[in-house]
């Protein structure tokens, strides 16, 4: 009996080595699946890492300032938006107007000048004897549009109408087929592009009449926005603003045709400004001094001129160039 106790004892624990030994086995396996997973999420991490470095963006860490014409403003940013979205950088737009961004353009203060006229003569003068090399970029067909309070019913207007309301031969709307109510005439700042080309395209009668020049009772306003929310919200009003701008004015404004000479009267629309039938057409323009030009600043001209910048523009009520 005390024998077979004995075999039975070493029996028991034989076997219970045995399942010790093999639960120690069975832990360890389990230890090691997480290792397994931490090594793939480790080469996971590794490969995505290398794919962002081969993919980096071009001008990462490059900045560009871009400075000028408010016409131009809304659709810069577009731009910039898009360029940065595909090759990276830092871009800043800026308003403040055509001669705002050229005088920035010759001082330093920024890279690149939008603007909605052309560059001066004396402005291209002073830009030699400091030693830059200014080129320009047409990037943009505009229209003047012109447009006027909901309650003036006027369908039309000549050129040589719209000089004489903003030089103020023309005061009272019942003159030009309207109610008897004066004119409330807005217009553009001096820094405005937009106010220089309409001041030297339809005041001064293509240049031809130079000493004619904005009534000082007109309202000179700083932007295209400023311009339709003056006519917008007041009655017997008046103004200018790019075709761009037409869309966000939508219908609170009305847009009046314009005839010049013996030509029929012409509504702003991409169509009419592209064939040049609407009398009130223009370039829209970027400079920069080719003599300092960074890579990202001739990366973003280059972008705005290809078709997806101009589709870009054109989606924003201008027209394309190419």
């Amino acid at each position: 009996m005390l024998k077979i106790r004995k075999k039975s004892i070493v029996s028991i624990f034989i076997v219970a080595l045995v399942i010790i030994a093999l639960s120690a086995t069975i832990f360890t396996g389990c230890k090691a699946a997480p290792q397994e997973t931490t090594t793939a999420d480790e080469n996971t991490s590794a490969k995505t890492t290398a794919t962002q470095v081969g993919s980096e963006l071009k001008f990462k860490d490059e900045t560009l300032v871009i400075t000028g014409s408010t016409t131009l403003l809304e659709v810069a940013q577009k731009w910039a938006e898009a360029f940065m979205k595909v090759n990276g950088g830092k871009i800043t737009v800026n308003g403040g107007g055509s001669g705002e961004g050229i005088a920035s353009l010759l001082n330093g203060t920024t890279d690149l000048a939008n603007a909605s006229r052309s560059i001066k003569k004396e402005e291209m003068d002073a830009a030699t004897a400091a030693g830059l090399d200014i080129k320009e970029f047409t990037v943009l067909y505009d229209g003047i549009s012109i447009v006027t309070s909901k309650n003036i019913s006027v369908k039309e207007l000549t050129t040589d109408q719209l000089a004489d309301i903003y030089m103020g031969k023309i005061t009272n709307w019942k003159l030009v087929g309207g109610p008897d109510a004066d004119i409330v005439a807005a217009a553009r700042d001096t820094n405005s592009g937009t106010g220089e080309f309409f001041l030297e395209e339809i005041i001064q009668k293509g240049k031809t009449e130079k000493e004619n020049d904005y009534s000082p009772n007109c309202l000179r306003l700083q932007s295209n926005g400023d311009v339709v929310n003056q006519v917008a919200n007041n009655d017997n009003t008046i103004g200018y603003i790019g075709i761009g701008y037409l869309k966000d004015a939508g219908d609170t404004v009305n847009t009046i045709a314009v005839k010049k000479g013996d030509k029929p009267s012409v509504l702003p629309t991409p169509e009419t400004v592209a064939d040049k039938s609407y009398p009130i057409s223009r370039g829209l323009y970027i400079y920069g001094n080719t003599k300092k030009m960074s890579a990202i600043a001739q990366a973003f001209i280059d972008f705005v001129l290809s078709p997806e910048g101009q589709a870009i523009g054109e989606e924003a009520g201008f027209v394309k160039v190419k």
